[in-house]
């Protein structure tokens, strides 16, 4: 049985719509970051919606996707790891704490893995799902890391809620939290993806994270109607 993953398109998408899958960084543009102690904030409203509608960058302060409430004050926030992403892989970000002093790469990973212990393996899942053209989003709302969407959240439903762990970690393989993350997934047509990762021995620049492996293991409950269905056609 070939597998297939769900990329159910939403009704009311514009035909019409394009969207650039990272920013271009155009004649030196460099974005300007600051970081509040939980993500990083855009406060220029131009530099907000460039990295939103390039990318899908971040969310809107005071709305559910980009900066869109129309308040001169809405900023965008951008989560930790999509912040290192943007400041030290694709080189368009500059970061600063609230001092005003520049955060260089091994000072912002310190200071997020202050905040979340998992932080370097989730940022090689989420290095890993951007060289796959994916579009991630926080999964928090559904109990996971990470949401992936193809394109655009606004033409797409997501296809994978995506959890990460460390090898030997096996809590997410036990029969009763393994079903409680497929019904909440099935409920809103994804799959589960759990992404294995094995961190470098050290990370003290962002070349270290081509040390880190991945492995792939997507969830889904074989359903025998289906399988039937599509031997049928």
């Amino acid at each position: 049985m070939q597998f297939t993953f769900a990329c159910k398109r939403k009704r009311c998408y514009s035909k019409n719509a394009n969207f650039a899958p990272l920013p271009s960084g155009q004649d030196g543009e460099r974005y300007k970051g600051r970081f509040t102690g939980l993500s990083v904030e855009i406060v220029d409203p131009e530099q907000a919606k460039s990295l939103h509608d390039n990318g899908c960058f971040g969310k809107g302060s005071k709305s559910r996707g980009g900066p869109e409430s129309g308040d001169e004050d809405e900023s965008l926030l951008l989560g930790m790891e999509e912040s290192c992403f943007l400041a030290h892989y694709l080189n368009v970000l500059d970061i600063t704490n609230l001092a005003g002093n520049f955060m260089d790469f091994h000072m912002f990973v310190e200071v997020a893995k202050d905040q979340n212990d998992k932080f370097v393996e989730n940022l090689a899942s989420y290095v890993y799902l951007k060289s796959k053209n994916w579009v991630i989003k926080s999964g928090i709302k559904f109990g996971g890391d990470f949401l992936i969407y193809k394109q655009s959240p606004r033409l797409y439903h997501a296809s994978f809620l995506v959890i990460v762990q460390r090898p030997g970690d096996t809590d997410h393989y036990q029969s009763k939290n393994l079903k409680g993350v497929q019904r909440v997934a099935e409920t809103s047509d994804k799959d589960v993806l759990i992404l294995t990762v094995q961190p470098p021995k050290e990370i003290s620049s962002s070349r270290d994270l081509k040390e880190a492996t991945v492995t792939e293991t997507i969830v889904r409950r074989f359903n025998y109607l289906t399988f039937v269905q599509s031997k049928q056609q």
